[in-house]
């Protein structure tokens, strides 16, 4: 299977471990630029220092066969559009509004009321709400909002809006919870393959180690449903109990501090499983 990897613009900590990862395991892959405002894809090793216009630069064309893509999302929306097989996971199930469904009172916010972004909300003297978009587009980030800057955040994405971020945008708004810490595994073919936790309180930290019951957990929720046949699964610990944050795209999706290597020779075994038949 060919990889398709966007260029490190989020500063992710173990990016250059999975372009190790790739080289270890002899795999094909290229490393791309994705351009803002335009619909253009380069390939880096294309790219001149001292170009002047993006219009110039070739195209990326991708080898024949099997592709999968890490990056952003605007990739992940590349990738459908192109047809590039498996290429992404995104659709319509990442929504919270399809997963809760399912998942119910085992979500954090369960509590949450969907409405549009341009929604006026209701404020009471000094509360703060968590408000995120209800699909995992990545539109404006999903945090703890004062009553503020809130409002300065949707006049001034009003004024300039875009195809994820518009005055029809669902999104959910809940109540803030207190969260002792919070964990992602990654999911393929119906199992929890890795994981990573990310926070501890309010504090990010990334480790390697987590409690097996949040993986029970993790995969007793996979059990329930399944958003994609690959995707991650966030959970949380909260008053002792554990709970699932949110579900997101694993085209998209932080590494933290996954065993990206076991990720990515499942990947080969799930889409490429003649390689593994012994005769």
């Amino acid at each position: 299977m060919h990889y398709i990897i966007q260029e490190n613009i989020f500063k992710e900590p173990h990016y250059n471990l999975l372009i190790e990862t790739m080289d270890k395991l002899n795999l094909s892959y290229d490393l791309v630029r994705i351009f803002p405002y335009v619909d253009k894809i380069t390939k880096l090793s294309d790219i001149p220092l001292d170009f002047d216009n993006v219009e110039d630069l070739p195209d990326y064309v991708p080898p024949a066969g099997k592709i999968f893509c890490f990056g952003a999302i605007k990739l992940a929306r590349t990738a459908s559009k192109n047809g590039w097989y498996p290429g992404s996971m995104m659709n319509e199930n990442h929504d919270y509004r399809v997963y809760s469904q399912y998942y119910k009172d085992n979500l954090l916010n369960y509590d949450s009321e969907i409405v549009t972004f341009s929604t006026p909300l209701t404020w009471e003297e000094d509360e703060v709400k968590f408000i995120r978009p209800a699909q995992d587009t990545k539109s404006f980030t999903g945090k703890v909002y004062e009553q503020e800057d809130w409002e300065q955040l949707v006049e001034t994405q009003l004024k300039n809006t875009t195809f994820l971020l518009n005055s029809d945008t669902a999104i959910q708004v809940s109540s803030p919870k207190n969260i002792q810490k919070e964990i992602r595994f990654w999911v393929i073919n119906g199992k929890v393959i890795t994981g990573s936790q990310y926070r501890i309180g309010n504090q990010t930290l990334y480790d390697t180690y987590y409690e097996e019951e949040a993986e029970i957990y993790a995969q007793k929720m996979v059990d329930l449903y399944q958003i994609a046949d690959c995707f991650v699964i966030d959970v949380c610990l909260v008053e002792d109990e554990w709970k699932v944050v949110e579900c997101n795209c694993i085209n998209a999706a932080g590494f933290y501090l996954n065993n990206i290597q076991k990720m990515v020779m499942e990947l080969e075994y799930f889409y490429n499983p003649e390689k593994f038949i012994i005769n």
